[in-house]
C-alpha cells in the first residue's frame, strides 16, 4: 500500500489512479407524493385561516347577532327608563294637586328603570323643608304612584 501524501523521507511517490466513474445516474425526483428533499420550492406551504378572513366574515356576523338580540330581546339594548324631567314634573303635580302640598321643587334619580313594583326615592322641597318621597312603578307603561312625603 502506498501513501498518497508521499513517503516519510520526502521522496515523491507516483500518484494513485483516480477511482473509476460510476456507471449509473441518479434517479429523477418522484412525480407524486412528498419529495425526499422537503416541500417543493415552487409552491408556498399551506397556512391556516387568515385573520383578515376571520375578521371579514366574523365581524358582520357578530354585529348582526348583537343587533337582532338587542332589538328583539327585551332589556338587552332597549331598556325602558323614565324621562327624569317628566318624572319630576309628574311627582310635583301629584304633590300639589292630590296631596294639596306647597311643593316647590322635586329631584329624582337620573333615568330610573321602568320595572313594575320597583321603588325609588325623590327629594322634594315642601313648604321650604326638604322631604323624601317614595315612588313606586305600577305598570310597564310608565305609570307610577307617589307616596306621602316623610
Amino acid at each position: 500500500m502506498t501513501n498518497p501524501y508521499g513517503s516519510l523521507d520526502g521522496s515523491a511517490t507516483p500518484p494513485a489512479a483516480a477511482p473509476p466513474a460510476p456507471r449509473w445516474t441518479p434517479a429523477p425526483p418522484p412525480q407524486f407524493g412528498p419529495s425526499a428533499s422537503g416541500p417543493e420550492t415552487g409552491r408556498a406551504p399551506r397556512r391556516g385561516v387568515s385573520p383578515k378572513l376571520v375578521a371579514a366574515i366574523g365581524g358582520p356576523v357578530v354585529l348582526a347577532v348583537v343587533l337582532v338580540l338587542g332589538l328583539l330581546w327585551p332589556g338587552f339594548l332597549n331598556r325602558k327608563v323614565f324621562d327624569t324631567a317628566a318624572l319630576q314634573r309628574g311627582v310635583l303635580t301629584v304633590l300639589r294637586e292630590n296631596y294639596q302640598l306647597d311643593a316647590d321643587e322635586v329631584a329624582c334619580p337620573v333615568a330610573p328603570p321602568v320595572k313594575v313594583n320597583s321603588r325609588f326615592s325623590c327629594s322634594a322641597r315642601i313648604a321650604g323643608q326638604p322631604k323624601t318621597v317614595t315612588v313606586t312603578v305600577t305598570s310597564s307603561a310608565g305609570r307610577f304612584e307617589v307616596g306621602r312625603p316623610d
